[in-house]
């Protein structure tokens, strides 16, 4: 009788093994994020901050992720990903269970800094592990996984926090052993490390000049989006409603801010970005007029649904405008673009979460979408007069294919799909016309 020869392993079959551990690390640092991302602003008014102190302390960590995107590769080479992932995991960690000793303004500011700063640095890590482990023809479909895990168990995450005590050290002890479980998929698991991340190139000036709507689309989504994730539970608070409706409301931002982006993305894969912009400007105007006027008596249907579209046209903004500036460009310049877009993203998220608590603070809760609906309709009539000054849209015109990006670190951007590889360089003309 023979001996049966071993099967041989596909390597497709192999890199799908290898792409588990950081997309699973990734889960568990989502779920910790996620329970803190509804509970942390409701505990710090438990604790009788104002609503502007809670916006300044949200400031303190898009200034801690800014940070870590921009330097944390000055950690990673020297060491490695993996002891660098252990050191940002570990520092996490403390920063998050450090919360529950601090109560002077300046600390926690320092701890939201380093969960920032920290965030950002094994957001880089997993992203160099899978920009190593990816082939060329699979990237697309490891975009579209790694956002969907990123999404669903930021979700998970909040939705855990229905029935926590928001004064209590519980919410920071899973957010804690969440993010220290992270560390087990890639030290614990032989997984072999790629080579360290690299610093990417940033130009904003040229961003610019090659897409002024994108630019201020990704600024947009940093004002208004970020901005709620901190005012949200506060404006929940503030018009009478239960924690548990609270977290309900703001899971329904999160996963409607993931779902629809698809359904917008294949729209505008099909007509001028630009219009998708303008219509996504409109948008965010036309529901935050109708979240102007809710109150605590409105049903609960109705601000569940307002709040899943709010989610979901100002989650798009982000994604649309990075495809429209990469149409506008040439194929080498995708990288450098797409991370000056989050450098713009960034600088957006560290403004909003104090402008617009304070706008809450010194009038009233559905103020917040007033001040949304203002940035909205500015933008909307800056793409109007864009669109009035640039050639028109053909539908033959070569561009990239939508995708769903995450705000992640640059690093992603060094790995995603891009498809205008044979693209030549456009014309002076149609290089600045988004």
């Amino acid at each position: 009788m023979s001996t049966p020869s071993p099967t041989r392993t596909t390597p497709a079959a192999t890199l799908s093994w290898r792409v588990v551990p950081p997309l699973v690390s990734t889960a568990l640092i989502y779920i910790g994020s996620g329970v803190l991302s509804t509970l942390l602003p409701l505990r710090f008014s438990a604790l009788g901050l104002s609503p502007g102190a809670i916006g300044l302390l949200a400031t303190f960590e898009a200034l801690g992720f800014l940070v870590g995107c921009l330097y944390a590769h000055k950690v990673i080479r020297p060491v490695g990903l993996e002891r660098a992932y252990a050191a940002f995991a570990a520092m996490k960690a403390v920063a998050i269970l450090s919360l529950h000793f601090a109560s002077w303004i300046p600390a926690l500011a320092l701890a939201r800094f380093l969960i920032g700063l920290n965030a950002a640095g094994l957001s880089v890590i997993v992203e160099s592990w899978l920009n190593a482990l990816v082939a060329n023809e699979l990237r697309g479909r490891l975009l579209t996984i790694y956002v969907l895990v990123i999404g669903l168990f930021f979700g998970v995450g909040q939705l855990m926090g229905e029935h926590l005590l928001v004064t209590g050290p519980e919410l920071l002890f899973i957010a804690g052993i969440a993010t220290t479980l992270a560390l087990v998929p890639l030290a614990g698991i032989n997984v072999r490390a790629p080579e360290s991340s690299r610093k990417v190139r940033l130009d904003v000036l040229t961003a610019l000049r090659t897409s002024p709507a994108s630019v201020l689309a990704c600024l947009l989504n940093g004002l208004v989006l970020t901005a709620f994730l901190t005012v949200g539970p506060l404006f929940g608070e503030r018009i009478g409603l239960s924690q548990g409706q609270i977290i309900q409301l703001m899971a329904c931002v999160s996963l409607g801010g993931l779902f629809l982006q698809w359904p917008i993305g294949y729209l505008s894969d099909k007509i001028d970005r630009l219009y998708a912009l303008i219509g996504l400007g409109i948008g965010t105007l036309a529901v935050s007029a109708l979240l102007a006027t809710v109150t605590g008596h409105t049903p609960f249907i109705v601000l569940a649904l307002a709040f899943a579209v709010f989610g979901g046209v100002t989650e798009s903004l982000y994604a649309m405008g990075v495809a429209h500036a990469n149409d506008r460009a040439r194929s080498n310049d995708h990288v450098a673009l797409s991370s000056s877009l989050l450098f713009v993203w960034s600088i957006g998220a560290a403004i909003g979460p104090t402008t617009g608590s304070l706008v809450i603070q010194m009038t009233v809760p559905q103020a917040f979408f007033v001040y949304a609906g203002a940035l909205a309709l500015a933008y909307t009539l800056v793409g109007l007069w864009r669109l009035s000054r640039r050639p028109k849209f053909t539908p033959g015109d070569p561009r990239e294919e939508f995708h769903s990006y995450p705000r992640t670190s640059p690093e992603v951007y060094t790995w995603a799909p891009y498809h205008m590889d044979t693209i030549s360089e456009p014309p002076p003309s149609e290089a600045a016309d988004g």
